[in-house]
């Protein structure tokens, strides 16, 4: 399985505080069956920022060596009507250099901006994804609006907790209702500690399984995020190729 939503990166967000505590993370993303974490750390302007991220990504990723879990490097992107210009500037990161964005809403409501925003990646050949909507105020009152989301271009993701209960019976309410209307692109662990891996993601596997066949289910945690990862591959053989 591959998990392209993970606070692993050891103290540069609300995630681990320890670079023990990121290797324990891993561990039990191997035992729930992951072989590939993307780390998202937050990126928002006036909280979280990058810097030291890429240090710790690094020696995270030397040290996890022989875990059987490939790392690779990404950001949570919290929304703001110039977020184009932080990519372009190297501020913040797609997920493994590739096309696609992870962006985060606030959990109350829909920004006002959002869709101009929307049009800019678009115009500008990004692919948003849109960080678990199901935990959003406002989609969880006006579902209906997300398709309106997808009908722009967006994917969704949503949190295995979301899916297990954590966050409540309406979530998880929700997240069926968009799993079974095919809605939905990747499920995530969105993980900030080790029980979010094993207590929460097989529960959530076996759970979507339940609701939507296994070859959907394969698609939501696996297929489709391994595809995000092969872009950047495929990428780079065809920059080597084109330097021959």
């Amino acid at each position: 399985m591959v998990d392209l939503h993970s606070h692993i990166i050891y103290n540069v967000d609300d995630g681990p505080s320890s670079i023990e505590e990121s290797l324990k993370m891993i561990n039990e993303a191997g035992k729930a069956g992951i072989r590939r974490i993307i780390a998202t750390p937050h990126f928002h302007e006036k909280v979280f920022e990058a810097e030291r991220a890429f240090e710790r990504f690094d020696e995270l990723k030397w040290r996890a060596y022989g875990l059987g879990v490939v790392l690779y490097m990404g950001n949570e992107i919290f929304s703001s009507p110039h977020v184009i210009d932080l990519i372009k500037s190297g501020r913040c990161l797609t997920l493994n250099n590739s096309k696609y964005v992870l962006l985060e809403f606030p959990f109350d409501a829909v920004p006002s901006y959002i869709f101009e925003v929307l049009n800019k990646f678009h115009s500008d050949g990004f692919i948003p994804i849109i960080a678990h909507p199901e935990r959003n105020k406002f989609f969880l009152s006006e579902h209906e609006v997300l398709k309106e989301f997808v009908e722009a271009g967006c994917l969704i993701q949503v949190d295995a907790g979301s899916i297990t209960g954590v966050y409540g019976q309406h979530v998880k309410y929700l997240c069926r209702r968009l799993i079974k209307e095919h809605a939905v692109s990747f499920v995530a662990s969105n993980a900030h500690f080790a029980e979010d891996y094993s207590d929460r993601y097989r529960k959530a596997y076996q759970t979507v399984k339940k609701w939507a066949g296994e070859e959907y289910t394969e698609k939501l945690f696996s297929d489709n995020a391994q595809k995000i990862i092969d872009e950047e591959s495929l990428n780079k053989i065809k920059k080597e190729m084109a330097n021959l």
